[in-house]
């Protein structure tokens, strides 16, 4: 059976049975948000090209 997320706006997604990697590749990375559409966190790149010290959280 396969295993189901709701997001905010009640959409229903699929969980995949494992991670993957999302890539953007940018000259301007502090221009960019992500915003998880589930929980509704929000993160800005901050300019580090450090994995794990990428993005900052937005309070909302």
């Amino acid at each position: 059976m396969k295993k189901e997320r709701t997001l905010q706006s009640g959409e229903k997604v699929e969980e995949l049975d494992s991670s993957v990697q999302l890539i953007i590749k940018t000259k301007c990375p502090t221009k960019w948000i992500i915003e998880d559409l589930e929980t509704g966190q929000k993160y800005r790149a901050n300019g580090n090209t450090e994995i794990g010290k990428m993005f900052t959280p937005i309070n909302k």
